[in-house]
């Protein structure tokens, strides 16, 4: 079946039906990829870095080509093959549980390792979807990455400089993945520091709530991602024509309070360089 191409080889003796492989996502067939990882291996392995990420519901960027597992220092711990790559453990600093059936690192060690391998736009959104979980749960958002920054010893001074960024630019209130990855630009380029998700009203009342708010420059930023205008827990029973013609009036209104809108897709958001052109536009520079 599979050689007439009816069936998707995962791993060895694990298949999906082609036809239900293509209606995933690419991050669902990432998440496919690891569960056959698991399911083939002899000994049960620890899922670590984007692999954890994925486990935990934290948001990547870019969907990774290999599998990432955890081994040990010393003999024994295999090589990064068929579609694996094994990361090596500091053993001082090493959480692993039990995650929907899978071992997996903490989320709290990864998030560490994600600030520490990636860079800001690939990390920063992760960070701040753990912000946002921890917020939910009733915690202090002021005491988010604490625990973190108390276990960087096994780092380099390079790496533990990477996570307290990582750490200090964290918000719970950024509103979506490409939010987030459209602030690490920001950060990177040293764009003004701006207000995020401001409520705005006029005569008729609230307008709604701006992505990014620079009131010194008189200006939002608005990040568009297709959900809004394509899955159904963002039209709520409207139109796609529906949403459109309201985000319209929605962005008339801001305009008509003398605000300048500025707007972006995944796009500029992925190209830096066209994001930071749109905001220098508008007056949004360093």
């Amino acid at each position: 079946m599979a050689r007439r191409n009816e069936l998707v080889r995962i791993r060895r003796g694990l298949y999906l039906p082609v036809s239900r492989w293509m209606e995933l996502e690419p991050w669902e067939q990432f998440r496919v990829k690891i569960q056959a990882v698991n399911d083939a291996a002899r000994k049960p392995p620890v899922f670590c870095d984007q692999s954890a990420a994925a486990l935990w519901g934290l948001p990547l960027i870019e969907v990774p080509e290999e599998v990432e597992t955890l081994v040990m220092p010393g003999p024994g711990g295999g090589r990064s093959r068929y579609g694996i790559r094994r990361r090596l453990a500091v053993p001082e600093a090493c959480e692993v549980v039990v995650l929907d059936g899978l071992l997996v690192t903490s989320m709290d060690q990864t998030i560490r390792d994600l600030a520490a391998l990636l860079p800001l736009t690939g990390s920063l959104p992760a960070a701040d979807r753990a912000a946002s979980f921890w917020k939910q749960s009733g915690r202090s958002p002021e005491e988010f990455g604490e625990r973190i920054l108390s276990q960087l010893g096994g780092l380099s001074k390079v790496k533990q400089r990477r996570v307290q960024r990582v750490l200090a630019a964290a918000d719970p209130t950024s509103g979506s993945p490409g939010e987030s990855l459209s602030r690490a630009v920001m950060i990177q380029a040293g764009v003004p520091k701006p207000e995020l998700q401001t409520a705005h009203r006029d005569a008729q009342g609230l307008i709604g709530y701006s992505d990014f708010h620079w009131p010194e420059h008189g200006a939002v930023g608005e990040f568009d991602g297709w959900a809004k205008y394509s899955r159904g827990e963002y039209l709520a029973g409207r139109s796609p024509e529906d949403v459109l013609e309201a985000e319209k009036i929605r962005e008339d209104r801001l305009r008509a309070t003398g605000l300048t809108v500025v707007r972006w897709m995944w796009p500029e958001a992925k190209d830096g360089a066209r994001l930071l052109l749109k905001l220098r536009k508008a007056g949004i520079r360093q």
